[in-house]
C-alpha cells in the first residue's frame, strides 16, 4: 500500500518516527506524453519514497518541476534543455533537504506491482 504525502517535511517525518533503516529513494524521473499528432510533451518529476511501518507499505511525495514541449532538431524531438536543467536544480534541491533532515538516502523509487512508470530514471 502507498501513503501519498502533500509536503515532503510531513513524509520526511514519517520516515524518521516509523521508518525503515533504508532511508529514502530520491529520483528524477521525465516523462513523455503525445497529445495527438502534435510533438510530445515532457513532464518531469521529482520523486521521494520510502518504506514505512511495514515491508509492504511506503510513503511517495512527488514534485512536479515543470512541462515543456520538446525540443525539434534535425535527429528528432530532445528533452529541453531548460526542463533538464530545472530538474537537476530541484533534485540537488530536494537531495538537500533530505540531507539536512539527517536520513540516509539512495537512487531509485519504491513502485508496486501494479504500477507502471514510463521513461527515464535517474
Amino acid at each position: 500500500m502507498k501513503i501519498i504525502h502533500g509536503s515532503l517535511s510531513s513524509l520526511l517525518t514519517e520516515v524518521k518516527e516509523q521508518g525503515k533503516v533504508d532511508g529514502v529513494r530520491v529520483a528524477a524521473m521525465m516523462q513523455s506524453t503525445f497529445e495527438g499528432a502534435a510533438t510530445p510533451r515532457y513532464t518531469s518529476w521529482v520523486i521521494v519514497s520510502a518504506r514505512v511501518d511495514h515491508w509492504e507499505e511506503w510513503a511517495e511525495w512527488r514534485l512536479v518541476v515543470g512541462r515543456q514541449r520538446a525540443e525539434i532538431t534535425e535527429h528528432g524531438f530532445h528533452v529541453p534543455q531548460k526542463l533538464t536543467a530545472l530538474t537537476e536544480e530541484r533534485l540537488a534541491e530536494v537531495r538537500g533537504w533530505i540531507e539536512a533532515a539527517g536520513l540516509l538516502m539512495r537512487n531509485g523509487i519504491l513502485a508496486g506491482d501494479a504500477e507502471t512508470l514510463e521513461g527515464v530514471l535517474g
